[in-house]
C-alpha cells in the first residue's frame, strides 16, 4: 500500500458507545486507542496469514499527526516466528522494513494484498496538535539544566505519556535513544511509562542535572532493541540491585536490571556524576550528588572503583571543610557575594567546562 493510497483511504465516523470510532473503506472497524498500546490481529494486523490461525501482533507509536493516526507503528510476527534465523528481526518499524521482509522470504506474494488485509494506519485517542510535534525546551538555571513543562493549555497536556508526565522525554520530537523492546509486562499497566517511570517503585524520573538520579538500561536484549527500563539510583541501592551486592546476584559496582537481567557497569555513572559536580554551583546539591556516588562505590573490588572513591571522598572532605567550591575542582575561587545561604554563585558562566581528565588526570 502506497503512502498516497494510506493518504487517500476514505473513513466514516460513527458513534459506538459513546466513542467515536472508524469504519475505513475496507470495512474495518477502527478503534483509537492510545500510545503504546498493542494487541494481536485485525483491525491492525493480519490474521491467517502465512498459515490458518497466524496472527501478528502490533504496538502504536507515541507520536499522533494532526490528522488523528499515529506517526509510528510496529507490526510483529506470529509467535512462532519470533526465533529467527540468520539474525532476522521478529518487528518491523516501518511499512518498507514489512515490505524487504515479506519480498526475501515470500518472493511470490502479492504485498498490496497483504496490506489490504488490515489497517497499517491506527487512530489515536489523542487530541490532535495542530502545530505539529513540539519539542521540550530546556531551561538552564543555577541549579542545574532542567526540562521546561509546556503551559497548562499547551496542547502536549493531551498528547500524553501513559503516567500524566508533561515533561515526559516520549513527548519530544527528538528521540534519544535508541528503539526498545515490546514490554508486554510492566508496561502493560496503565499508569506506567517506560520513558519516565522507575520500574522498580513506579514513580516518574528527575531530570535534574543531566540526569544523575536515575539508570536507563541500554542493553541490546534482542534484533537490536534496547531494553530501555529506567531505576532511580536509590530505589535500585535500597533493593539491593545495585552497587556491591553479595551473594547469588554478585553486582560489584553494578546495576541489575529487574526486567531483562543484564548488568550495567555504574563506576562510568559515578564519574558522571563527579563530572557534573563540576558545574554545579549549590554545596548542598554537590554534595548530595557525591554520596549517591559513594554508595555506588562503596565495597569495590574494581582497582578504578576504588580509585574514584578515593577522589569522591577527598571532593566531599575538602567540602565540608569550608573549601569553596572553584578551589575543591582546582578553579579559581570568585563568589557571589550577594548569593543565597548555602550557595556559591560562581561568576563567569561563560567559562569552558572541563572534564573529569583536567582535574583527575590518572584516572
Amino acid at each position: 500500500m502506497s503512502a498516497k493510497k494510506e493518504a487517500e483511504e476514505i473513513d466514516t465516523l460513527v458513534a459506538s458507545n459513546g466513542n467515536t470510532s472508524i469504519i475505513n473503506e475496507t470495512g474495518f472497524h477502527l478503534y483509537p486507542v492510545s500510545a503504546n498500546d498493542y494487541g494481536e490481529g485485525l483491525p491492525y494486523a493480519p490474521e491467517d496469514w502465512p498459515n490458518a490461525g497466524d496472527k501478528w501482533g502490533w504496538r502504536a507509536g507515541k507520536r499522533a499527526t494532526t490528522s488523528g493516526y499515529f506517526r509510528d507503528r510496529h507490526l510483529y510476527l506470529p509467535k512462532h516466528y519470533h526465533v529467527l534465523k540468520d539474525g532476522k528481526k521478529n518487528a518491523f518499524r516501518s511499512r518498507l522494513s514489512v515490505e524487504q521482509y515479506l519480498q526475501s522470504e515470500f518472493p511470490s506474494m502479492d504485498i498490496n494484498k497483504f496490506f489490504a488485509s488490515f489497517s497499517w494506519m491506527i487512530p489515536s485517542k489523542q487530541t490532535p496538535n495542530p502545530k505539529g510535534d513540539s519539542v521540550m525546551k530546556e531551561k538552564a538555571t543555577s541549579s542545574g539544566t532542567k526540562m521546561e513543562p509546556p503551559p497548562s493549555d499547551s496542547p502536549l497536556g493531551a498528547i500524553t505519556c501513559k503516567a500524566g508526565n508533561r515533561i515526559c522525554s516520549s513527548l519530544t520530537a527528538e528521540k534519544p535513544f535508541p528503539e526498545t523492546i515490546f514490554c508486554d509486562i510492566c508496561c502493560s499497566g496503565p499508569g506506567f511509562c517506560r520513558d519516565c517511570c522507575c520500574i522498580l517503585c513506579c514513580k516518574t524520573i528527575n531530570s535534574d542535572y543531566d540526569r544523575y538520579s536515575y539508570i536507563r538500561c541500554q542493553a541490546t536484549v534482542v534484533d537490536g532493541y534496547i531494553c530501555g527500563h529506567i531505576a532511580h539510583v536509590d530505589c535500585a541501592l535500597r533493593a539491593y540491585m545495585a552497587g556491591t551486592v553479595g551473594g547469588s546476584i554478585s553486582l560489584d559496582a553494578e546495576y541489575f536490571c529487574r526486567y531483562c537481567d543484564s548488568r550495567t557497569d555504574l563506576v562510568s555513572h559515578a564519574l558522571k556524576l563527579l563530572n557534573i559536580c563540576t558545574s554545579v554551583a549549590s554545596r548542598a546539591d554537590i554534595e548530595k550528588i557525591l554520596n549517591v556516588a559513594i554508595c555506588i562505590l562503596r565495597g569495590s573490588q574494581k582497582s578504578s572503583g576504588k580509585q574514584l572513591l578515593h577522589r569522591i571522598e577527598s571532593t566531599l572532605a575538602k567540602l565540608a571543610s569550608g573549601i569553596c567550591i572553584e578551589d575543591v575542582f582546582n578553579k579559581e575561587c570568585c563568589v557571589d557575594s550577594t548569593a543565597k545561604s548555602g550557595t556559591l554563585l560562581v561568576q563567569n558562566p561563560s567559562r569552558k567546562q572541563k572534564t573529569l581528565n583536567d582535574f583527575f588526570p590518572s584516572i
